[in-house]
């Protein structure tokens, strides 16, 4: 008498959707152009708060007994809510439709449509698609589209306490330096001089703040940043970083303030935020879908200033 085992030893391979899937999702938001430099909240379902602590303090002259003067100090708490809302993928491949093309030659022979060639191309992508529409989303988001507003609306004149240049300079080959020099000197002194101030700018007004630099004979820019993909340089004489960004294309805006005190929403702890790629043997077709939440929000509007042009 002999027993055999007969089962199956999976320890070696992944299940198909798994391939695929996972950190997708995470990747697609975290590593965005902007999330990759704010403030990142974890965890969001629905609405949550943004928790702010803010203090005042009032000196008087030492000595003894309580002094109602030095008494008029305080400590303050107070919420900003990042709304997120819920986004949703769809799409179906059928493998079989390329079989009268090149990418025929890829499919694996069965007459099937459970298999699809190029999973990783594919999933990287909608990798690059759905950052893309992060970045739109975070910055022009509006309250009765999506439930929240994008940085492009709380970073503008409409968020109690963002400063604005009052007839500022149009943003054009030759007045960078000046566009970026106005909105600087409007924001507050009590942080402008911090680590963490950033300044983000569209695309097209990015190459020509480099054109500027480059004129101005100002050689200080590292070329392996802008080798990297990175983009990022630092105005002159000041710790603030210039930025571009997709969210802001088409558009004059410049906006800064502390990337800190810029706070993006997701929920990313939840198993349903990745990216599901199965085979529907119901209808013969490969399926994908992916599910994420997301919300922008930015703390105190007094860390924040605009050129305040097309807002």
């Amino acid at each position: 008498m002999k027993k055999h085992n007969f089962s199956f030893d999976l320890t070696n391979i992944s299940t198909y959707t798994d391939e695929v899937g996972g950190l997708l999702i995470s990747e697609s938001i975290v590593k965005a152009q902007t999330p990759s430099v704010v403030q990142i909240q974890a965890g969001v379902v629905g609405t949550q708060a943004i928790n702010l602590l803010s203090s005042s303090i009032s000196m008087a002259d030492g000595g003894c007994g309580w002094d109602s003067n030095a008494n008029a100090s305080g400590t303050t708490f107070t919420q900003r809510n990042l709304a997120t809302k819920l986004y949703q993928y769809q799409e179906t491949l059928c493998p079989t439709a390329l079989r009268n093309y090149w990418a025929g030659q890829f499919l694996n022979g069965k007459m099937d449509n459970s298999e699809v060639p190029f999973e990783a191309q594919i999933a990287d992508l909608k990798v690059k698609e759905i950052q893309k529409f992060v970045e739109d989303k975070v910055w022009l988001a509006t309250t009765g589209a999506d439930g929240f507003d994008g940085f492009y609306t709380t970073i503008s004149t409409g968020t109690t306490g963002v400063a604005a240049v009052t007839g500022a300079t149009t943003p054009a080959i030759g007045s960078m330096l000046t566009c970026v020099d106005e909105v600087y000197s409007v924001l507050s002194e009590a942080v402008s001089n911090d680590d963490d101030i950033i300044c983000f700018m569209s695309p097209s007004n990015f190459k020509n703040y480099l054109v500027d630099l480059r004129d101005a004979n100002l050689f200080h820019y590292s070329p392996e940043e802008l080798r990297s993909g990175d983009y990022v340089v630092f105005h002159p004489a000041t710790k603030v970083r210039i930025l571009s960004t997709p969210g802001l294309q088409g558009k004059d805006t410049i906006v800064m303030g502390k990337s800190s005190q810029m706070v993006i929403g997701v929920n990313l702890l939840d198993d349903t935020e990745k990216l599901d790629m199965w085979y529907s043997r119901d209808n013969s077709e490969v399926r994908l879908m992916a599910q994420f939440s997301l919300a922008s929000n930015i703390a105190f509007g007094e860390s924040f200033a605009t050129n305040n042009i097309d807002q």
